[in-house]
Formats: structure tokens, C-alpha cells, sequence
């Protein structure tokens, strides 16, 4: 399914890891006022292995702890984009700006909020030209549907969500512009409402995978683990912690049978070190 481009980056730029925000699971602890996040790639040479920065980020919070600022950063420390939040008397994000390295406007979104709940999200670009919409709809005060449009009005996705007895979303079902069925997402939760698996189904490769989340005693999350339709593990996600209780590395590996036993090859590593 083609999505909109700058609603991706908006979100990935921000805390997304791996295909998951981390901080959904892993949320911050105490008064953090910045923190920088390193991305890495692993590779192996005659047996070792050795990482390479691939992306560095800079979050600056404000005193209620929200996001404010995003700046990527080159290698030398240089900044190369950055993303400005803004919010609204009730902590609500109400714009997303994107900016290059001179400052100069690249794209925003607007977020329009009524009684606490998103209407809709519109992206513009650099010369304010409405290139894409989502509008949110409700029932009984749920997110019940997610459609996006392009600029000019027409149908580019559509999300829908059931909720279980509890409150919670168990379906999450994303379509094309056709209608058809792009995936179908179940989700588990624990005896503490705790996300404990999520069951994607892909219409088009007829692929399943199941992300099954591991806790510590603590309740701290500490692995994700991916398996494929043949229940084999085939992904894992690790997170350890620092002494404050923040996500300080999160290593991703790759498991296949290898040379006759199964083999964990680290692919990703990213690490936050944290300023209050």
C-alpha cells in the first residue's frame, strides 16, 4: 500500500525503531530535558562484528515533557533537518514542521483536535498546497476509522478498528484505495493490558508474522519476538535499560539456521544517553 510520505517521516523521525515506536512501549522516565539517539549498523567481517552510525538524532523536550524538536545530525555533528512541534493549551500536537539544514520549510501537518480527540491531519508543502488529508472517525468516543486522502480529495488508505470488552483495539484492518485488504492486525493483551502479541496478516505476499512481547519482572519491556507462519522465530528485538529505567540500547537480530544450529545475527543496534 503507498502511504503518504511525510505522515511516515513525521512519525519515524520522531521515535520509531525498527518498525515500532519505542516509547509507546518503553515510555520516558524522570525529567528529561534531551536525548540523542544513535542509530547503527552491524556488520560482520572474519567473524567480528563491527558497527557503523547510521543516523543520529537530537530530541529537545520543554518542562511537560514533550517533544519540541527532532534535529538530525551528519556525522561531523552537523544538523541536516529538523522537526518543530507545537501543541495547544491541552498538550495536543496541533503542527509538525519539517525545516532543512538553512531553515527553510520542506512540509508541515496540521492537526485540528475537538474534546481531546484528533479530526483531522493535513499535510501541505513548502508553498502551502494541500498534498494530503486524514480525518478521523469516532464511535462511542473510539477511533472506529482512519482515511487518507491525496490533495486533490481521492481515497489513498483506510484504517479500521475494532476494540475489544475492555476498551482496547483487538482488529486493526488498513485497506488500499480499491477497497481491497492491504493487512489484518490482531493484538493480545495481558491480565494488565499490556500488549502480548501482534498477529499481521499480509494480503498481498499471504504472509503471517506474530510479534510476542516479553516482560521483566519489573514490567519493564525486555525482548520482542518475531515469528513467521510457521511459528519459527525469525526476529528479536532486545531492550535493556540504564539506572534511571530509560531504553538505553535496543539490539535488533536476525535468527535463521545456520551451519546447522540457529544462528542470532545482530543487523541493528541504536542507544540513548539522556541529559536532565
Amino acid at each position: 500500500m503507498k502511504k503518504l510520505l511525510s505522515f511516515l517521516l513525521a512519525a519515524t523521525m520522531s521515535t520509531m525503531l525498527f518498525g515500532l515506536d519505542i516509547f509507546t512501549y518503553a515510555p520516558l522516565v524522570g525529567n528529561v530535558k534531551t536525548y540523542t539517539q544513535t542509530d547503527f549498523e552491524v556488520t560482520t567481517k572474519f567473524g567480528n562484528y563491527f558497527r557503523t552510525p547510521r543516523a543520529k538524532y537530537v530530541h529537545v523536550l520543554n518542562a511537560l515533557g514533550q517533544e519540541i524538536e527532532t534535529r538530525e545530525l551528519s556525522a561531523k555533528d552537523e544538523i541536516i533537518n529538523k522537526a518543530v512541534f507545537k501543541y495547544d493549551a491541552s498538550g495536543n500536537v496541533i503542527e509538525y514542521a519539517y525545516y532543512n539544514a538553512s531553515s527553510k520549510l520542506l512540509w508541515k501537518v496540521s492537526t485540528t483536535w475537538k474534546n481531546g480527540k484528533k479530526v483531522d491531519s493535513s499535510e501541505y508543502d513548502k508553498n502551502n498546497v494541500l498534498k494530503a488529508k486524514i480525518i478521523y472517525t469516532y464511535t462511542d468516543d473510539k477511533l472506529t476509522d482512519e482515511s487518507g486522502y491525496n490533495g486533490d480529495g481521492t481515497l489513498n488508505f483506510k484504517i479500521i478498528y475494532k476494540y475489544n470488552n475492555k476498551g482496547l483495539v483487538e482488529k486493526q484492518f488498513t485497506y488500499n484505495s480499491d477497497g481491497s485488504l492491504d493487512t489484518e492486525e490482531t493484538i493480545t493483551y495481558t491480565e494488565n493490558s499490556k500488549i502480548e502479541s501482534r498477529t499481521k496478516f499480509d494480503a498481498y505476499t499471504k504472509e503471517i508474522t506474530s510479534d510476542v512481547f516479553r516482560y521483566a519482572q519489573n514490567g519493564t519491556l525486555s525482548e520482542i519476538t518475531t515469528y513467521n507462519s510457521e511459528k519459527k522465530i525469525i526476529k528479536r528485538i532486545t531492550i535493556k535499560y540504564d539506572t534511571n529505567g530509560n531504553a538505553a540500547k535496543v539490539s535488533e537480530y536476525i535468527v535463521s539456521e545456520k551451519f546447522g544450529s540457529t544462528q542470532n545475527d545482530l543487523v541493528n543496534i541504536t542507544e540513548y544517553i539522556y541529559k536532565e
